[in-house]
């Protein structure tokens, strides 16, 4: 997208009278909104992994129904900052999963319950893309676009009643999600690291929500507060609004604070 279509986007689908510098969203598959994560998508993810648009449309096209993105804005600049696309459930099924079985030669069933997992599709999301702009990664934000996207996750999957997420994780990915947000991701009994979609080194992994809660609750109450109650990152970051998703299951009126 040019600069100028995707600033008057990103000002369409912003909240007018948004006052912080930065804004959560969650968009449907159909929604205009969704495209501005899948810019992100094509531009990321072709500099960090080589995958190009046509790549991203034979690996992500058999999903596209079944997506939701989780899209940070940046307010100021009016641009999209970070994405985050979630497959839920369907008759295509999760792409993680999917390609543990095509590429690890596991079926996603019986590795699940080896690892002691429940195999309950509709109650999986899959965290199947992550991409955040070199510029948003830097230390002048502090972490706040990916705290975003994974605040945005948590409150959107335990009000759709969502116990597990799984995803195939590029290994920095993984390293950083166990230690800065202490999201207790961990990988299925018996399967290792392994090239995939560009990546040298990537791992499929799980993190059961509700444990997950637990954890952060005990080791970091603060970290707590802004992925589990929604709270913390206000002045800076405008919650997103969960009663406006459309196609997420049984979301109540969380309106942004602020």
């Amino acid at each position: 997208m040019e600069d100028r279509e995707l600033r008057k986007l990103t000002a369409e689908v912003s909240v007018a009278d948004a006052v912080e510098p930065f804004g959560a969203y969650m968009f449907g598959t159909d929604e205009p909104g969704a495209e501005l994560g899948r810019h992100l998508e094509r531009v990321v993810l072709l500099e960090a992994f080589g995958n190009t648009a046509d790549d991203l449309a034979l690996e992500y096209g058999p999903y596209e129904e079944s997506s939701l993105f989780i899209v940070v804005v940046d307010h100021l600049r009016q641009r999209p900052a970070g994405v985050m696309r979630v497959v839920q459930a369907s008759p295509a099924g999760l792409k993680s999963l999917n390609d543990v079985e095509s590429l690890w030669g596991e079926q996603a069933e019986v590795l699940m319950r080896r690892t002691g997992l429940d195999f309950t599709l509709d109650k999986i999301w899959d965290i199947a893309t992550l991409a955040v702009p070199p510029e948003y990664r830097a230390k002048a934000t502090g972490g706040l676009v990916t705290m975003g996207l994974y605040q945005t996750l948590t409150l959107a999957a335990r009000a759709s009643g969502i116990e597990l997420f799984v995803a195939i994780l590029d290994m920095p990915v993984f390293r950083m999600l166990r230690w800065k947000l202490k999201m207790i991701f961990a990988g299925y009994k018996g399967v290792g690291p392994k090239p995939y979609l560009g990546s040298l080194a990537s791992i499929p992994a799980w993190c059961d929500v509700l444990a997950a809660d637990r954890h952060i609750a005990a080791v970091d109450p603060d970290l707590y507060r802004i992925l589990t109650e929604g709270s913390g990152l206000e002045p800076a970051l405008r919650r997103a609004d969960l009663s406006l998703i459309t196609g997420a299951r049984s979301l109540p009126d969380t309106a942004a604070a602020g």
